[in-house]
């Protein structure tokens, strides 16, 4: 063997180990590299016969990485690595025929490495190599495409206060990259479009009617889109009812006052009467809430006590009353009170209050009569003299009623330009006997006959009726006229 012989195995027998991966060096320190890239001196050097090429496959597919060179009988071995991407290492698939790598998935048959079941972490660029002065190398690419996964980057779960705005934000990954549209399950976007196209969605000054499952969908043409589900809660201050602003009673009736309460999280509700607290004594909020109010409530309640709903200086067992009792479902809330006496008549208020707010609802309970209501019609059948009816309601009998009228026909213009009214009120006081009131259901029926009325004139009215315990607030004004008189023949 000459120097200049001796010399090229020697430079290549120092040089070459360093193109192998770092962590494949140790375990291939043992094989005979001089065999490998040994090249005759005159002989032309192999070359590959394949070109650059980009193989596109779908995950679970197979592909061939071809390697192929023009002496495949040659003492130089092709080498086919994995080149680093993502600051990682390179990866030494195969030297020659012998697979090095032990992936079940690579097989190698003769210079062609074949991959099955192909997994996104494939993908890459792979280089064929033969060690050479200078090297020889093809290099090709992986693509190896999948479907969409998609996940939420917010908390499922959003709870936002009235008003307020809120950015929804999803995250994908797919190859090719996938593209994200929101839509709500409810119906339409508070935009009014049907979806939106981007990662975010933006909800500005969020009301109740905007509540919903919003799903943000990633969709690349490979395998299933994918879903992520992000729920959306408005918060806002409570909201209060009441199924009647008055309720007539008396002396041992079974009375129910009722405020109808909405608002998220859910209120308190207390009650009190002429400004005093009365207790929850008997039925505990909980016991009708489904699980998740339940928690909402106590966590409310864990913030703030229950006896700050009451006037300052008040407790509520102060006031305890075994004939009063509450309850309270999820939105209604009620005040009973049995065997009702005098003393129990009186302003009642519920008072809801949440992180957001306080609002009240006020229930008048009360012995008086309802303010009459008019009935008769206001062209009368008579010259002289009209027949006023009305109806009113009282849990007591009516035993008596005034009637206030006067006429309402405007005086001439004076000299200086004043304008008089003509005639002053007048009234009719009587009282009632229950054979003059008729009763239709809850409805008291009453009538009067005013005399001495003049002929073909406008007239106003209002009507106030008594029971034991008073006299009722005025009727709304109430306008009539009188009849033409007969012409004398």
């Amino acid at each position: 063997m000459s120097v200049s012989v001796f010399l090229s195995v020697l430079v290549v027998v120092i040089v070459t180990p360093q193109g192998l991966s770092t962590g494949y060096q140790e375990e291939w320190r043992d094989y005979d590299y001089l065999n490998y890239y040994y090249q005759e001196e005159g002989e032309d050097p192999p070359t590959f016969l394949a070109r650059p090429q980009t193989f596109t496959v779908e995950v679970g597919q197979s592909v061939i990485i071809p390697c192929d060179v023009d002496k495949p009988g040659g003492k130089n071995k092709v080498i086919i690595k994995k080149l680093p991407a993502n600051g990682a290492s390179e990866k030494l698939l195969s030297v020659g025929s012998d697979k090095v790598t032990p992936d079940q998935r690579v097989t190698v048959d003769g210079s062609r490495l074949t991959i099955t079941n192909t997994r996104p972490r494939d993908a890459g660029a792979f280089l064929c190599q033969i060690d050479l002065e200078p090297p020889l190398q093809l290099r090709h690419t992986l693509d190896v495409q999948y479907a969409p996964t998609i996940r939420a980057l917010v908390p499922p779960e959003q709870r936002v206060a009235r008003g307020k705005s809120v950015t929804l934000e999803c995250s994908t990954r797919g190859n090719p990259e996938p593209t994200i549209r929101w839509t709500r399950q409810e119906g339409p976007l508070p935009s009014g479009q049907r979806t939106h196209q981007g990662p975010r969605l933006t909800v500005e000054a969020v009301e109740r009617h905007m509540e919903g499952t919003y799903l943000c969908t990633a969709d690349n043409g490979i395998g299933e889109p994918a879903s992520a589900a992000v729920s959306l809660t408005v918060e806002y201050p409570p909201e209060v009812s009441t199924e009647r602003a008055v309720v007539r009673t008396g002396d041992g009736d079974k009375v129910e006052l009722v405020c109808v309460v909405h608002g998220l999280p859910p209120p308190d509700v207390a009650w009190t009467r002429d400004g005093h607290p009365l207790p929850d004594n008997l039925m505990d909020t909980k016991l009708h809430l489904p699980h998740q109010q339940q928690q909402q409530q106590q966590e409310h309640h864990q913030t703030r006590q229950h006896h700050q709903l009451l006037p300052s200086g008040h407790s509520a067992a102060a006031y305890y009353d075994p004939h009063v009792s509450q309850s309270h479902f999820p939105h209604r809330h009620t005040l009973t009170i049995a065997h009702v006496t005098e003393k129990d008549f009186g302003a009642y208020v519920c008072i809801a209050e949440n992180i957001h707010g306080q609002m009240n609802g006020v229930i008048q309970m009360t012995g008086l009569p309802k303010p009459p209501q008019v009935t008769s019609s206001p062209i009368g059948g008579e010259s002289h003299r009209y027949t006023l009816t009305w109806e009113t309601e009282s849990y007591y009998p009516i035993t008596e009623f005034l009637i206030k009228y006067r006429k309402t026909h405007l005086g001439a213009w004076h000299m200086n330009r004043t304008l008089m009214m003509a005639g002053s009120w007048l009234k009719v006081s009587q009282t009632v006997g229950e054979a003059e009131v008729r009763q239709q259901g809850s409805r008291l029926l009453l009538a009067c006959h005013l005399q001495g009325l003049e002929v073909a004139s406008d007239y106003v009215a209002v009507v106030r009726v008594r029971n034991k315990y008073g006299w009722s607030a005025e009727s709304d004004s109430f306008s009539f006229s009188t009849r033409k008189g007969e012409a004398h023949r």
